[in-house]
This record gives structure tokens, sequence and C-alpha cells, in this order.
């Protein structure tokens, strides 16, 4: 058959999806199989070039899919029917949230059986549109495509999040259109890919101004900028106003911290005490860089004090001064941060008669910061670097050594994202850090996992593959899909989980003896066995509770190929990172 024959000739409307999802360079759906989405499955047997990551909850496969985006920084997708749907609304709002680019698949019943009481008819899209940036429901055939690429599209312009289609199975069965109407007679790349949205130059000259009147400025950087590329932007922006940069835990990676960098580590209700110093008692002006000023971000709206005026630069208009006034840019961090050098090398980086010697305090003020944090450092490290229990403190340390600069650490909500603040410094820029930020669900850590380690396979050859590890706790790992242990194992992905393993529920105990005066209840747990767990599923167990084992097994069974889980015993009374705000 000629290829204009072909063209011509018609199929499924599952397998249409599937040709427009491998044409834009889609290579993975994460999902379950469903009665109602079997004709996206024939799709995928039929196109070569689309892989099925078939996963055991439909939890994991979303947040697999939401860790693929962010690594690959192109649009995850999964699939579930309708039920299955069901357990995608937490990993749904934590991309939302984040900012990942996600395309949720959904078969449903036969338009013909809506209301007539047939098992999952069930309302999906009353369930995700509040936690998608598209929900389209789709009852014509030749509606697919346009809505296939509307909900592309909406998924990675703008901030970036996630959409979902809500198909019946009579339309993904029907063979009403051509390969040719699923084949993009134009590929717009800026659309499909990202398009970035550049601010206006009035609000980049309003930003420019406050700048040239600012004493101190400091840049306090979110995971956005890193989501755009701001890395050469936001060094060259620092270096020219002498600046400190701050970041939000998922904006860790924005820079190397080192004694050449201007970066300073985090800022938020586990960040860094020194830091808060410095922007409460130096900083005048501080300009966020895509950050959503939440609540772990500022201390419970503390940081920055009323005091110190704020540049908000954010894709998203609504974030402009929702929690701080502050003066808006809108739009992408790069080209944003871009026109605002362009800006201040053109007219100079104050407005002051005494630009050296303002620049020589700020450098003053750079170097006092630093040896700040040299001496809190030190004493923080005495309490907890040769203590018995084991510190997460410590098991932080001993993983950070172990862990080479292009290796992935992924991790799980709750108390085990909150120690990466302080206590794991990124090596090299870029996101090497996979964590739910965006709404902080328990249980993403495992699907993130799979989705990570999935995503480097595909991207890094074979002998240059980095090592990807997960920090949870144990309720965390507990509430995380166990089941998929048996997806890492059957497609034999060489990567760790480390449990912290305090025998509670420590964020949540946290609260009860913080709000409840210790008052305790349904906080502790039993010591479950993971090793025995891990070893049932395939994987290598080993629990670690003496320093000597934590610095001599984790560097070799991290270093070691193959699925590992280690069990590591630590300090139940060492709940959370100290509170420095």
């Amino acid at each position: 058959m000629k290829e204009d024959e072909l063209l011509k000739s018609e199929i499924s409307t599952g397998e249409g999806i599937i040709r427009y999802l491998k044409e834009l360079g889609v290579s993975k759906v994460f999902g379950i199989p469903d009665g109602h989405t079997l004709a996206l499955y024939d799709g995928m047997l039929k196109t070569e070039g689309i892989d099925h990551i078939l996963c055991n909850d439909e939890r994991t496969a979303a947040f697999a899919a939401d860790a693929y985006a962010r690594v690959t920084h192109s649009i995850g997708v999964c699939d579930a029917g309708a039920a299955g749907a069901m357990n995608f609304p937490i990993a749904l709002a934590e991309a939302k949230g984040f900012g990942s680019p996600m395309l949720a698949l959904i078969g449903v019943v036969k338009s013909e059986d809506k209301l007539r009481n047939v098992p999952h008819d069930i309302d999906i899209a009353g369930v995700l549109k509040p936690l998608t940036k598209s929900t389209q429901e789709i009852y014509r055939s030749e509606h697919v495509p346009r809505f296939l690429k509307y909900s592309i599209r909406k998924a990675m312009n703008g901030k970036e999040g996630p959409t979902a289609l809500i198909i019946p199975e009579d339309i993904l069965q029907s063979k009403e259109l051509s390969i040719n109407e699923f084949i993009p007679k134009y590929h717009h790349r800026s659309c499909e890919e990202k398009c970035g949205i550049a601010p206006s130059i009035s609000e980049i000259n309003d930003a420019v101004d406050l700048i040239r009147e600012a004493e101190q400025p400091a840049l306090f950087v979110g995971s956005q900028a890193i989501s755009s590329g701001a890395f050469e932007e936001v060094k060259q922006l620092s270096q020219l106003l002498c600046a400190p940069v701050f970041s939000t835990i998922s904006g860790k990676g924005i820079m190397i911290s080192n004694e050449s960098s201007n970066y300073f580590g985090t800022i938020g209700l586990f960040g860094e005490k020194p830091n808060h110093t410095f922007i409460r008692k130096s900083t005048d002006l501080l300009i966020l860089v895509g950050n959503r000023m939440t609540e772990d971000d500022t201390a419970n709206f503390k940081i920055p004090p009323p005091k110190v005026k704020i540049i908000q630069i954010d894709l998203e208009p609504g974030e402009i001064g929702l929690n701080f006034p502050a003066m808006g840019v809108i739009g992408d961090s790069k080209i944003a941060l871009d026109l605002i050098i362009e800006g201040i090398k053109l007219l100079g980086f104050t407005k002051r008669q005494n630009a050296k010697e303002l620049l020589d305090t700020r450098f003053e003020s750079l170097t006092k910061l630093r040896a700040k944090h040299v001496k809190f450092n030190q004493k923080d490290e005495r309490s907890w670097m040769t203590n018995i229990p084991l510190k997460p403190q410590r098991v932080l340390f001993a993983l950070s050594k172990a862990m080479g600069a292009e290796d992935y650490l992924v991790t799980d909500a709750s108390a085990s994202s909150r120690w990466i603040g302080p206590y794991f410094p990124v090596k090299m820029i870029g996101r090497r850090i996979i964590t739910p930020r965006g709404v902080g669900p328990t249980g993403f850590g495992l699907g993130a996992l799979i989705g990570t380690k999935i995503a480097i396979d595909e991207t890094f050859a074979s002998k240059n593959r980095p090592k990807v590890v997960l920090l949870t706790g144990d309720g965390g790992f507990m509430n995380g899909g166990l089941s998929d242990l048996e997806t890492i194992q059957r497609l034999k992905l060489d990567c760790t989980i480390v449990i912290l393993n305090n025998q509670t529920l420590g964020f949540i105990k946290f609260g009860q003896a913080m709000m409840y005066k210790q008052r305790y209840y349904h906080t502790d747990r039993p010591k479950s066995p993971f090793v025995q767990i891990a070893e049932s599923f395939g994987a290598t167990g080993t629990e670690i509770t003496s320093l000597e084992e934590l610095d001599t097994l984790l560097p070799k069974i991290i270093n070691t190929k193959g699925f590992h889980v280690l069990d590591i015993q630590t300090d139940p009374k060492e709940l959370l990172p100290p509170n420095f705000y």
C-alpha cells in the first residue's frame, strides 16, 4: 500500500491517539489496562516506539508520569479506566501544584450507557476538573484530534500542569477517522513542547528601577526557575548585584553551593538559620523567581518581614502578591531575568553615586554570611555526627557522600522531603531532586522512583547512567503502594530505596507534640519487616543500625547494580529538622 493510501486508511480512535502521541515524541505511557481502554492498548501494541509501563496501582502510574515529566522536561502520560481513575486525584493535584506537564487518558463507559446504572458510570470530570488545568469529555470521534492537541498544549504552556481526556469506550473503538487525521500537519514545537511567555516591558522597567534603588537585594528561587532553565540568568543577576541566592526545597539545583558561588541554601520552615537572619536584618529587596511562597517556603508566612520590598516573577498572574505585597513580573523566569539583566547592564546596578563602595559593602555581607554558615554547620554537626540511635541528618550526610553529582535523589512527602532542605547539598545544576512539593502527598516516592529511573534509562547511555535513590520514611513507604515493588523488579530497574525508619509518623507526631501538648495518638508504628518485604519482591534487603554499617554498607550498596532496600533505624525522637526561623 502506498504511503498516501496508508494515511487515508481508517484506524480506531484509540490507535489514532497513540499515533499522535508518537508523532510528538512521547515514548512512554504509565498505567493499568481496563475494559474501557482496550482500544488504547491495541493501539500501543500496533505502534512501534511507544512502550507501556504496567504498574499495579493507578497512583503509582500517575506519580511515575509526573516524575518522568520532571526529568525529561516533556509531557508525562498515564492511563486508567473509569474506576481506576479515581486513584488519580492526589497525583494530579501534586502535578498541578508543582507544575508538571501531564496527560491523563481515561476510558469510561460507552456513550449509550450513561445514566443506565452501568458499573463504572462515574462523574470523573466532576472529580478531576478542580485538580487539572483542563479536563475534557469527548463524545464525538472527530473531536478527538482537536481536544488531544488542546490538552497537550494546555499542559505544556503557561505554568505547566496536568490535563485529562475522558473518552467513552465506543469512541475509542470507533473507526470513523483515517490515520491522516491524527498526524499533525504542522509541528508547532513552541506550543507542543513549551512556549516561553515574555513579560511586558513596563513590568521589566519597574523591576529594574526597584532593583537599582535597593541597598541589599537577594534572590529567592523556586521550582519554576529550574523548569524554565534560568540557571545562567540567576547566576548572572546575583553576580551583577552581588546578591545572595536562596531557594525553596524544590528550587535546589538552581546553583551549586561552594565558596565561589552566591548560593546559600534554603529558606523556610526547614531552611538554614543564617539565611533567615540575613533576610530579616540585611535584605531590603527580595526578588522572587518562580516561587509560590507557600507556608513551607516562608516559615508559616513569617519570612520575609513586612519591611522587605518584593519583586515577584511568575508565570501565573494569580500568584503575584497572593501572600505578600509584591511588584509583579508576569512571565517565564528565564526570559524575565534576561530582560532585567539587560536593563541593569544598560543603566547600572544602582542609582547611587558611590557604586564601588556599595558593591564592597555587599561583598562583605556575603563573606560574613558564608562565615556564619561555616560556624553554624560546625556547631550543628556536633549534635548528630556520632549519635546512636542514628540521626536522620547523619543518614543524609552519608547519602550525600555516596552519591555523585549527576545522581538523582527522589523523596517521599512528609518528614523525608524536609530533611533534604538543609542536609542534602546539590552538586550539579539542574533538577537532581524529585520531591513532592506541589501538595505533598505521602506515597509519591515509589511511583516517582519508577518514573525517574525510566526517564534516566531512556536519556543516558547504559555506561553513564546516574544512580537513583529514593529517600522515604517507614510510614510513607507503607503508604506508597508496596505492590509496585514488583514493578521495579519486573522491569529490572537499578535503584536503591533508603528508609528512615523511626517507627513513627514523624511529621504528624511533631504536630501532636507542638500543638497538642504531646498527646500522642496513632502516630507510633510497629517495626515493619522491610528487609523481608524487600526480599519477597526480589530485592536485596539490608538493615542498618550503627555508624559503621551506615558508612560502609550504604555507599557499597548504592554503588552495586540491582534493586536494593536499606532499612535504616533512626532516632524516634528526631522527628523533623530543627526550625530556625
